[in-house]
């Protein structure tokens, strides 16, 4: 290849640059160096390209990010081709080209076969100590088979061994889905999404079963990341069925019919660990009847329990489906919010403030206007359960003492 080590070092010079203004994942020079040698003996022998695999290996294996290894090489093949003589033959870039696809399908080969058995013991983790102590029986059976038909694709990947694929209609999860699935969600819009994801799950396998017998590991890499994001996806919906269904468990409050405090630890910890899973996030609410006593000192308890219902009442009107709402004693209740950020969540205390201000209970005959004061904060997987009812209470109390009727964040 008509292109001298001058330019060459020129060209990697250049690279240097590049990474340290564009990687966000941490690259040493050694490992650059190591390209460039082993760029310059390919150059000369093409037999080295499957040298790029082991580059591709110690990639994976140091967490640099897929997206930006190949970009390293897309800045060379264009460097290579602008820095090739004016008069060569066109053929010789045409040369560039092809070897730069060769050398990224090397790596992104060598990228896979680590990237794959990462997400082997990742599904191993999750089938033998997440699922099967988390998950009721009805729920983990068809996800566990989606788990295991992942897996034995990802094996035929690293051993080069023959996939049966299985059509969607056909399979385990599709059956369930149909009969005691059907029965077992009531939310249309969760039944429709996982039905979704179903099919995808599959065509998508199909389509990196096909990648892989063509040997295309770069595309690979990228349908094994849509898969991932898929079952994930449905790892979040059975979870959320999961914690309803455990919530039916919990003793309901009499007076209100919302659960009870002793139900709240469990389901937080179940919402705490699909978070660490998916990265979404969680708040909670606190919520606190203003002058509650003052409104049984005036009207009688019987008026007290009222209100009470009136306030759960509206605080449902504000919520999605997902939510949960407890009654954590007296006048106060706990908003657990799923999949919801700290601005979010204020939104919905302050949607909640407005319609109950807005909202007077009729009682006799006569109309008691009730409001509340609220606290809100984005709880993290592992913060202790005790802290964050402290923190909430202590925004509670701010809102009480600087007037009520306010929310705190």
């Amino acid at each position: 290849m008509v292109i001298t080590e001058e330019k060459i070092d020129v060209i990697f010079s250049r690279l240097l640059t590049y990474v340290e203004k564009k990687f966000k994942s941490f690259l040493c020079k050694e490992s650059l160096f190591q390209i460039k040698d082993l760029l310059t003996q390919t150059l000369k022998d093409k037999n080295k390209v499957k040298s790029f695999e082991e580059i591709g290996l110690f990639f994976a294996e140091s967490d640099v990010i897929f997206v930006e290894a190949v970009s390293l090489f897309d800045f060379l093949r264009k460097n290579f081709i602008a820095h090739l003589p004016n008069n060569v033959d066109l053929r010789e870039a045409k040369r560039v080209e092809r070897l730069f696809e060769d050398i990224v399908n090397s790596f992104s080969k060598g990228y896979v076969e680590s990237y794959t058995k990462r997400e082997i013991n990742n599904l191993t983790f999750l089938e033998n100590h997440i699922i099967p102590s988390e998950m009721i029986y009805q729920l983990s059976r068809p996800l566990k088979s989606h788990i295991e038909y992942l897996r034995n694709f990802l094996y035929s990947i690293i051993t080069d061994r023959d996939f049966d694929s299985v059509d969607y209609k056909s399979c385990e999860f599709r059956i369930w889905l149909k009969e005691e699935g059907k029965q077992l969600i009531e939310e249309e819009i969760i039944f429709k999404n996982i039905k979704f994801l179903h099919k995808n799950f599959h065509n998508l396998i199909e389509i990196a079963q096909s990648y892989k017998n063509q040997g295309f590991y770069k595309e690979l890499f990228f349908i094994l990341n849509e898969i991932e994001n898929i079952l994930l996806q449905n790892i979040n919906n059975f979870s959320y069925l999961n914690t309803k269904l455990l919530a039916l468990e919990f003793a309901k409050d009499p007076l209100t019919g919302v659960s009870t405090r002793r139900g709240f630890n469990v389901i937080l910890q179940k919402h705490f660990e699909i978070s660490e899973l998916t990265r979404l996030p969680i708040s909670i609410i606190i919520a606190d009847i203003d002058f509650f006593k003052k409104i049984n000192d005036t009207y009688g308890h019987l008026a007290g329990d009222e209100a009470l219902k009136h306030f759960v009442k509206i605080i449902k009107q504000n919520l999605r489906k997902s939510d949960y709402i407890f009654r954590f004693g007296g006048e106060e209740f706990i908003i657990l919010l799923p999949n919801t950020t700290l601005e979010e969540a204020i939104v919905i205390a302050e949607k909640i403030r407005e319609t109950l201000e807005k909202t007077p209970l009729i009682y006799n005959g006569k109309e008691i206007k009730i409001t509340a004061s609220f606290g809100v904060k984005e709880v993290h997987p592992g913060e202790p359960v005790d802290r964050i009812i402290e923190d909430v209470d202590k925004k509670l109390y701010k809102a009480k003492e600087s007037g009520r009727n306010k929310v705190i964040y």
